[in-house]
């Protein structure tokens, strides 16, 4: 959980991310995947301070364990939430978020530092425009060993495909999502955009989406083929740096109109990339993705160019599909800013398991069957001893049976003894040390 904090030594304020410890994880390695991950945030930005990455000012620990981030607060928005509002964005706009996130990346980078989750919903926009690039939950050192090879790791509209082929993830990699958030600001449509997860994913390694200055008429050549560029499959194909690119998409910005904003994408009703009414944001909703988050962005039906030969696509189709079938069910669409799962193949089997069994238990305890559902939850702590879930169930289960067995009258005597007073519980360290102000 997030707030807007006031730091009560120096009367700063800060985005306090805390730990939420009534969260509940399944088993003890979720939580400690949940706390790595925070403690990766901070020891990753700590070494960094750039205008065009969110700074982090302390953290915080309890029992030597990370209990919560205070960073630089942005007075603002996100780029998701602006998109929300109002897409494609005016072409100056879009060129000039392009640039800062390409500047955040390339400082980064040079720290050996790899982002792997760029998307909208982590790029903040101050008020006064400057884009900051947050969330490095899952970014690492390009040496770091932490993540396991053949894991999955993003958001996946914004993936890579050398993430969804679970190989190596470089800076290139960023560059890949840059474009794609570029893609979006321009046109107003997700590249790779699909009805499901693993039509996405494989559109990401396959699809050659229509050149940005095609999508959108606005868009001047030299930056439709700038990201062109940075939308490479092959990595080497791509810019060998975010300074590289950053130069690159600065030329290309000197040889367009500046300050001209980027008129609505002209379209008739049959149009494959939906209705847009100039000066509106309305759209029609057929063909659209992403509809139960209130994102009307269109999708993209048409042929797309370069298509792989149906022989090689569903050679890498089955070779996905190999490694992805466990993956599909959990991963979200949603561009949000909480974690992203983590899950191979065997691990999903193993999950889904260890799901029906304790959902079978709860449903049990839910239907009155104590005892049977004390012997179902001792069965099931049996197989997963480190389950937090198990043990609380089997607590419930056992408070129930013990409730409601058949019980004897007998007569006592109450005890005179008075109760003691429970000690007051000392506040969290972060309560201690911040007033906590409006949520963010």
């Amino acid at each position: 959980m997030v707030y807007l904090a006031r730091d009560r030594r120096i009367g700063r304020r800060v985005a306090l991310k805390t730990v939420q410890v009534q969260q509940q994880f399944d088993d003890e390695s979720e939580a400690n995947e949940f706390y790595q991950r925070l403690q990766r945030e901070a020891e990753v930005c700590g070494a960094m301070q750039h205008p065009n990455i969110v700074t982090l000012y302390e953290p915080g620990y309890e029992n030597n364990v990370i209990s919560f981030l205070a960073t630089e607060w942005v007075d603002g928005e996100s780029l998701r939430d602006r998109l929300k509002r109002s897409k494609p964005l005016p072409l100056a706009d879009a060129l000039r978020i392009g640039e800062d996130i390409l500047r955040g990346l390339a400082y980064a980078h040079a720290k050996g530092v790899v982002h792997r989750d760029i998307k909208p919903a982590n790029i903040l926009l101050s008020i006064d425009g400057q884009a900051k690039i947050a969330d490095f939950g899952i970014a690492r050192p390009v040496d770091s060993t932490l993540t396991v090879a053949g894991s999955m790791l993003g958001t996946p509209n914004y993936m890579s495909p050398e993430q969804v082929k679970c190989a190596a993830v470089t800076e290139r990699s960023d560059l890949f999502s840059a474009g794609i958030v570029m893609y979006e600001m321009l046109t107003g449509i997700k590249p790779f955009s699909a009805p499901d997860v693993s039509s996405i994913l494989r559109n990401v390694v396959e699809k050659e989406p229509h050149p940005a200055n095609e999508a959108n008429a606005a868009v001047p050549a030299e930056v439709g083929r700038v990201i062109a560029r940075l939308m490479q499959k092959e990595p080497e194909l791509r810019f060998s740096s975010a300074a590289e690119a950053l130069g690159e998409l600065q030329r290309a910005r000197g040889m367009s109109p500046s300050g001209e904003a980027a008129p609505a994408i002209a379209s008739s009703p049959e149009s494959d990339l939906g209705t847009i009414s100039a000066g509106s944001t309305s759209k029609r909703l057929e063909g659209t993705t992403d509809k139960v988050f209130d994102d009307a962005t269109p999708a993209i039906t048409t042929q797309p160019r370069g298509v792989v030969p149906s022989s090689i696509s569903f050679s890498i189709i089955g070779v996905l599909a190999a490694g992805l079938f466990g993956t599909i069910g959990i991963i979200h669409l949603q561009s949000d800013p909480s974690p992203t799962a983590v899950m191979t193949a065997q691990q999903a089997a193993t999950a889904a398991t260890k799901k029906k069994a304790l959902n079978d238990a709860r449903a049990l305890l839910a239907a009155g069957r104590y005892d049977q559902s004390l012997a179902a939850f001792d069965q099931f702590v049996k197989q997963y001893p480190n389950s937090i879930a198990g043990r609380e169930g089997r607590e419930a289960a056992a408070k129930a049976a013990e409730v409601h067995k058949p019980k004897a009258t007998v007569t006592s005597t109450a005890s005179k003894t008075p109760r003691k007073q429970e000690p007051e519980k000392k506040p969290s360290l972060w309560r201690r040390i911040f007033h906590r102000g409006k949520s963010k």
